[in-house]
């Protein structure tokens, strides 16, 4: 392949969807010649969609009605090396054969077989041409690159929508292209009926026709409004599928890897479709003046109307076919999404000289969040003390965080500390708070910190003051650049493995085993007098936006009461009682009221001798994963599942998906309605769970 420096593709055929068939074909030059300037002369509004792409340098506008003279007065600024066009009209192909190039390909749709896919074919021709290299070809790449920016602007106004999300995009632009809008509105309303779908209707041109849709459709229906193209293709990344007539937002949303399902008239669905795993239909493929060559030659194509039955041929294609493919769309993971993270140690970063870890006789591990994140660093302590079984090991704890430290036999100290770094802002700036932090890790005189962090936190300002102490080994995983802070950093885990995990990649980097990655506490005998079985209620969290509707707690609990004949043990803090009153009304005199009764170890022996938790995800969740007693989570759409969720204990984790999820917000803008589910539901998944465990056990024990 010759040297080539500038690089320029010619793409004006006019319509959106021609630009994103050949992105193919541009990304494949840009790869093969990494070094060259890509130029691309386009129509718009196209042309949005090449903004930030890392492939492309320039993006020029082409004046509609005047394609041949954009063409002329570019040539004429400019030279290249290697003019590529998929344009053959107005004596372009003439002009650029002119220019003085080095190497012209000047028809890319030249000789297409019937049921080959024109991107593709642009790649054959281009590869078989000598433009570009066979590795540089990725056809399952995500073409359309959106900044992040977008795509949170895209996200906040979808707001928290239910998934699935999807896309209905009836406005085709000419009539002949189009489904009817009737068959929209039914499709719209069976998606909402069998999947409580939220539905999105683009406005095209017709925006008034699309308010008109959204209203019959009813429901969670909603209307994008006609506005910026990249704005819009910010939102279709986000949908979980896109239904759409052959139209260039088809071909969008099948660029950016969302399964979509794209409805053909006049044109062939095997030459002009979207590629595998998305779906093609095809309006009356037997119609006998379909011109596959060239639709362009179908009469239908210039009248706009159909010469049978139908006003156009879509109408072959029922609202059942579309919801067939549907139902196969959003049942099937998507070949793009990336396959489950294998849980491994990763390399560790060393600084040359250190002493060996097997070495350490006073240890420190920092977890300074709450009760929760702190239950789940027990496999950790457990295999640290496993391995380093002469060593003292402090644990460097928040006041709260410090609660659980009776329940972790393996911790020898505790040192509990409010740390600037993990305080949200709520202390104030004191340096000598800071320096007596220091001073008093230096008088500890650690061999070694491990400092354990979740996936959004930075393990450099705890490892900073542990350096500042002396400590001469410094464990941490970091996204961030090394700042020497430690001085053995772990590379990052995938942000969705789960937090126990996360935790154990840290020591294994370092060399020790671990043997068992379950939850485990020490569990105290349960001394209250309650009278057993019953299932314990846990009702609230610290966060807002975690909080299953109390009340809708208490119906459920009471249902599983009534149907079991157990009591209802109610747990909480102190702070908990001024909400519960309306909750201890709807439980009657089954409930037991322990709110704010209970420390942290009573609640651990309550939990464990319990048939069944309620709950949120709160450490409540942690303790009877440890315990193995099964639970029934309202688990809100602010965190990953992936992240957090019980992993031993018979459990059922209930939340409604939604696009806003995961927000990490402590106040929910929407109403919570991850957690809009029914007291019914929560009974039925805990029937549905006691009924399995107990199935179960009798399998064991046989």
């Amino acid at each position: 392949m010759s040297r080539i420096e500038r690089i320029l593709f010619i793409e004006l055929l006019g319509g959106i969807g021609d630009l994103v068939m050949a992105l193919p074909a541009i990304h494949a030059l840009g790869r093969s010649h990494p070094s060259a300037t890509l130029t691309v002369l386009t129509f718009a509004p196209g042309h949005e969609l090449l903004q930030f792409d890392p492939l492309v340098h320039r993006v020029i506008c082409a004046q509609r009605d005047r394609a041949r003279a954009s063409v002329d007065a570019l040539l004429a600024s400019a030279s290249f090396d290697l003019i590529v066009s998929d344009t053959n009209y107005d004596g372009i192909a003439e002009a650029i054969r002119s220019s003085g190039a080095t190497q012209v390909v000047d028809n890319l749709w030249r000789s297409p077989p019937p049921n080959q896919l024109v991107s593709d074919r642009f790649v054959q021709l281009l590869q078989a041409d000598g433009v570009i290299a066979a590795d540089a070809i990725e056809p399952d790449a995500v073409q359309i690159h959106l900044r992040a920016t977008e795509r949170a602007i895209a996200h906040q106004a979808l707001g928290a929508a239910y998934r699935p999300l999807v896309f209905l995009c009836a406005d085709a632009g000419m009539p002949i292209k189009r489904w009817s809008v009737s068959r929209f509105i039914e499709l719209g309303q069976a998606l909402q009926r069998r999947y409580q779908a939220t539905i999105v209707v683009t406005a095209g041109a017709e925006a008034q026709s699309a308010a008109d849709m959204v209203k019959a459709i009813g429901g969670s229906a909603r209307l994008w409004p006609r506005g910026s193209l990249r704005l819009l293709t910010a939102a279709l990344a986000e949908a979980d599928l896109v239904v759409a007539a052959d139209t260039g937002i088809a071909r969008i949303a099948a660029a950016l890897t969302v399964p979509t399902i794209t409805l053909f008239g006049p044109a062939w669905h095997g030459r002009y479709g979207q590629p595998a795993p998305h779906i093609n239909l095809q309006g009356f493929p037997e119609c006998p003046e379909r011109n596959i060559s060239n639709f362009t030659d179908q009469p239908c194509w210039y009248s706009g109307h159909c010469p049978f039955e139908w006003d156009t041929c879509l109408e072959a294609i029922s609202p059942n076919d579309v919801l067939g493919a549907a139902a196969h769309l959003l049942a099937t993971p998507h070949p793009s999404s990336p396959p489950p993270q294998q849980v491994s140690f990763a390399p560790c970063h060393t600084a040359p000289g250190l002493p060996a870890w097997d070495a350490v006789r006073n240890l420190l591990v920092l977890r300074l969040d709450n009760i929760g994140d702190v239950l789940m660093t027990s496999p950790t302590l457990r295999s640290l003390k496993a391995n380093l079984p002469s060593a003292k090991l402090t644990l460097m704890a928040s006041p709260s965080g410090s609660l659980a430290a009776p329940l972790l036999p393996w911790v020898d100290d505790v040192l509990i500390w409010r740390t600037l770094w993990q305080d949200l802002g709520r202390l104030s700036f004191d340096p000598d708070r800071e320096w007596n932090l220091i001073e008093t890790l230096r008088q500890r005189q650690f061999d070694a910190a491990v400092i354990l962090t979740s996936f959004s936190q930075s393990p450099h300002p705890p490892a900073l003051a542990c350096a500042l102490a002396g400590i001469p080994l410094r464990l941490g995983e970091s996204k961030e650049r090394d700042s020497g802070t430690l001085t053995h950093a772990v590379s990052p885990a995938p942000d969705d493995i789960h937090q126990v995990d996360r935790n154990l990649r840290l020591i294994e980097a370092v060399g020790f085993p671990v043997s068992d990655r379950r939850l485990c506490l020490h569990i105290p005998p349960l001394r209250l007098p309650i009278p057993k079985p019953y299932l314990l209620l846990n009702p609230w969290t610290s966060c807002q936006s975690r909080n299953y509707e109390p009340d809708r707690f208490a119906v459920a609990a009471r249902q599983l009461s009534q149907l079991t004949g157990w009591a209802v043990v109610v747990t909480g803090v102190e702070t908990d009682r001024d909400r519960a009153q309306s909750l201890l009304t709807i439980l009657g005199e089954g409930a037991i009221d322990l709110i704010g009764k209970t420390s942290l170890s009573e609640l651990v022996a309550l939990i464990a001798s319990a048939s069944l938790v309620l709950s949120n995800n709160t450490s409540t969740m942690h303790i009877a994963d440890a315990t193995q007693t099964p639970n029934v989570i309202l688990f809100a759409g602010t965190e990953q599942e992936c992240q957090w969720q019980p992993r031993h204990s018979p459990s059922r984790l209930l939340r409604r998906s939604t696009v806003c999820s995961p927000c990490y917000a402590f106040n929910c803008p929407y109403e919570q309605q991850c957690l809009d589910i029914s007291p019914e539901a929560v009974v039925a998944a805990a029937l549905d769970l006691l009924t399995a465990d107990a199935s179960q056990s009798v399998a064991q024990t046989a």
